[in-house]
């Protein structure tokens, strides 16, 4: 059973109709705190590629600049750059603010890719989290309990396989202030230590790379910034708080994209896979 997104022009079911399919919606996926499932798309990835392309998006819900709830939008936002890895963050399913949607699904099933879900805030039958959305199986799934005195957050990592090499790929979206960021980042260093494969971390940090636990953080884990073109907010009347972070050696600079789906920009870059840059990791 699919429920339809809300769209603007088309008349929202009744509140009795969503229920009854918001129930059995849940009665199918269970209340697990992880969901993967393979979309597969038309459009088969390479099996070897030389470089992959990496985006990093806090949809806020899907809610525009205007006010709406629009997951076309994103949609839209998605499919412009044709990353092969994708991590977003305040991913919504069966909310009332969104229209019960199972929004990870509806992305991925729009898209024709794999994806991974994992919630951060569960109230009823809702579930509020981060998602990974990848052309490539997605392989040793695993979420992380980051915990937060505001409001808890997670860590979703999944291994792709490309070519002869894994490689790991993770989302998270830290908490707004201090306090929670102080207690999130030791448990994502931690969760993270253990990786033995090329890592990708992606997501909304809520922080500048300036932030000095930020940073030390990412020095622990031995990885590098993916520096923007052009230095700036990633988000509306803000910071640059969305980064990608990395050991692969990147294809030039990351870059934003102006939109008006969401209150952040999506951040994206291209990364190597070549012989060449597994011997400059070695």
């Amino acid at each position: 059973m699919q429920i339809i997104p809300t769209t603007p022009g088309r008349p929202s079911p009744s509140l009795s109709i969503k229920s009854i399919l918001a129930v059995l919606l849940l009665a199918v996926m269970g209340t697990a705190i992880l969901s993967v499932r393979p979309v597969p798309g038309p459009a088969q990835a390479s099996a070897n590629p030389a470089r992959i392309r990496v985006m990093t998006y806090n949809i806020r819900h899907a809610e525009g600049l205007d006010g709406q709830v629009n997951p076309e939008s994103i949609v839209r936002d998605l499919r412009h750059n044709q990353a092969d890895l994708i991590a977003l963050q305040e991913v919504d399913r069966l909310k009332w603010r969104s229209g019960l949607t199972d929004q990870a699904h509806y992305f991925a099933d729009a898209l024709g890719m794999h994806y991974a879900f994992a919630p951060a805030i569960r109230s009823g039958l809702s579930q509020y989290g981060v998602m990974l959305l990848s052309r490539y199986p997605l392989e040793s799934v695993q979420v992380h309990d980051l915990g937060g005195i505001k409001e808890p957050r997670s860590l979703l990592t999944a291994e792709v396989r490309l070519g002869g090499e894994r490689v790991t790929v993770a989302t998270t979206h830290l908490g707004l202030t201090p306090a929670d960021r102080q207690r999130q980042l030791p448990r994502l260093e931690s969760a993270l230590q253990s990786v033995r494969t090329p890592l990708v971390l992606m997501g909304d940090f809520n922080s500048g790379l300036q932030d000095p636990q930020l940073a030390a953080c990412i020095r622990e884990l031995r990885l590098s910034p993916f520096p923007l073109r052009t230095p700036g907010p990633t988000v509306r009347s803000g910071g640059e708080i969305d980064h990608i972070l990395t050991n692969l050696p990147e294809e030039g600079k990351c870059w934003t994209e102006p939109t008006r789906a969401s209150d952040h920009l999506p951040v994206h870059g291209s990364l190597m896979l070549t012989a060449q840059a597994a011997a400059e990791r070695a």
